[in-house]
């Protein structure tokens, strides 16, 4: 009998190909010593946590347009609108939705931005994305629940003797899922979390 979870070699290589370019194109810039020390200093010059943010949902929202992409759901960055089209939810970093949207903001060709505006019925799945996560926000899962089912958190990357109690509370707080792309901390290299990257994309391949 075949294992209905079995994911032969070169399938799974190519799953995991989106994860390996999350850590090549972030890491880096987590573990250089300048840029850490930049960081510690808030000195002028540096990047902005903010904007390595904005980096890290992009890559894995076209990591997760990539997995979805035999299906009709669609993926981006905005706010959900409640039922009556009165008020808006806390910003989304990802949302996986069905049909169009309501509204696009800056969206051409070349966007430089391209926010979207969901009917929160057509709402799947809204994905929380954090950096170094050591906590975990409990107010941003309670805010999104009126609005959308599941709510996940993705984390770029955790320490790897944390890792299994922020999953834990992060259940406990109502996030439905948690993952981090890899483990760090300064005494360590990256080490790739591949294991949870494929339990991320087959909880992905449940969406309807």
């Amino acid at each position: 009998m075949v294992d209905s979870k079995y994911i032969g070699p070169t399938k799974r290589l190519l799953y995991e190909e989106p994860l390996m370019k999350i850590i090549a194109g972030m890491s880096e810039w987590r573990i250089d010593s300048f840029i850490r020390e930049l960081k510690a200093k808030k000195a002028k010059g540096r990047i902005l946590d903010f904007i390595r943010g904005l980096r890290f949902s992009a890559l894995l929202v076209y990591a997760i347009r990539e997995i979805l992409s035999g299906t009709e759901l669609n993926t981006n960055w905005g706010h959900l609108l409640d039922k009556d089209g009165n008020y808006c939810s806390p910003e989304c970093d990802i949302i996986i939705y069905r049909n169009g949207h309501i509204a696009r903001w800056n969206g051409n060709e070349k966007p430089i931005m391209d926010f979207r505006f969901i009917d929160s019925q057509n709402a799947v799945a809204v994905i929380s994305c954090k950096s170094y996560l050591s906590s975990i926000d409990k107010k941003y899962c309670i805010s999104m629940k009126p609005y959308v089912d599941k709510v996940w958190l993705v984390a770029e990357c955790c320490d790897p003797n944390s890792a299994e109690n922020l999953k834990k509370r992060a259940l406990k707080s109502g996030y439905d899922n948690f993952y981090n792309t890899y483990f760090w901390n300064k005494d360590i290299s990256p080490m790739p979390n591949k294991d949870e990257w494929m339990n991320f994309v087959e909880e992905l391949k449940k969406l309807r």
